[in-house]
């Protein structure tokens, strides 16, 4: 990886951004999932309390000019963008999955963004662990530009994920979950996120490779992701984006690219991201007040 001035505000930002590993932590496989305080009001809730599921995950359906218009324009108000402060600097790699020659040897003062992304009407968010990692403050802002101060309820820092909520009076947009492995190779998807902080920013592409393991598996008993892999573009800043399906579905969250490549990123398949929800709703987890 080159060296880059960290004088450019615009290439600053990018470093701040999702798709960012804020520590050099090595995490187990065997990581249990965290439950914090606020989790305990979902503990024995029903799963249509927490997200909606799609009853059509992919169509073959024609693909014109403005079949993917139309799907980013009925996502993109579920779409947010997170902004967080957090307890200490950090050292930055571009992204969170450990590769040669993806780090950047500087520190930097402990402010981040990325994206994230309404699964419930009631406010329920998702995005990565690694975008809200250490964080002391949490916020969420809406495609509104509405801003709200959110609450950590757990994360899972094996499959880098997190479920944060807001407090609305309003009913909100959100997308439906779709079944990651009803996608096959081939199929067409769009991201959106808020690559550099520029937010509700669209995204094309196809799935490239369902399954993709990306870690030597040598715990028996150990949780690995088995990434989706797309050539649909993620930046800095789109990690916890949705990746979306042409019904509108979201069957992942955006959360890595490799450095110096082009059209290599990987996606959390949706049907992990239940396994997560799902230790939420059961309560199964580690505690931590």
């Amino acid at each position: 990886m080159k060296k880059i001035a960290l004088a450019l505000p615009l290439f600053a930002a990018a470093l701040l951004s999702g798709c960012v590993s804020l520590d050099e932590e090595k995490i187990s496989p065997e990581t249990p999932v965290k439950l914090l305080p606020a989790a305990k009001q979902l503990k024995g809730a029903k799963p249509v309390e927490l997200y909606v599921e799609s009853q059509l995950t992919v169509s073959d359906m024609p693909l014109r000019s403005r079949t993917l218009q139309r799907v980013a324009e009925v996502a993109d108000p579920a779409v947010v963008s997170i902004y967080v402060r957090t307890k200490t600097p950090v050292k930055v790699r571009l992204i969170p999955i450990k590769l040669p020659f993806t780090g950047i040897p500087a520190r930097l003062p402990g402010i981040g963004l990325g994206s994230g992304f309404f699964i419930h009407p009631s406010g329920y968010v998702l995005t990565n662990e690694h975008v809200i990692r250490n964080a002391s403050e949490v916020h969420v802002m809406t495609r509104s530009g509405v801003d709200h101060v959110a609450k950590v309820l757990a994360t899972d820092p094996v499959y880098d994920l997190a479920l944060l909520k807001i407090d609305s009076p309003d009913k909100l947009p959100f997308l439906p979950m779709g079944d990651s492995a009803a996608i096959r190779g081939g199929d067409h998807v769009i991201a959106v996120g808020n690559p550099l902080g520029f937010g509700h920013t669209v995204t094309a592409g196809i799935i490239s490779h369902t399954g993709r393991s990306l870690f030597e598996e040598k715990e028996a008993n150990g949780r690995y992701v088995r990434y989706i892999q797309t050539d649909a573009a993620i930046n800095p800043g789109s990690s916890g984006g949705p990746l979306i399906t042409l019904t509108g579905s979201w069957i992942g969250l955006n959360t890595a690219q490799i450095a110096n490549s082009q059209g290599i990123g990987f996606t959390v398949p949706s049907n992990q991201v239940l396994e997560f929800l799902g230790n939420v709703l059961e309560g199964t987890g580690q505690p931590v007040e």
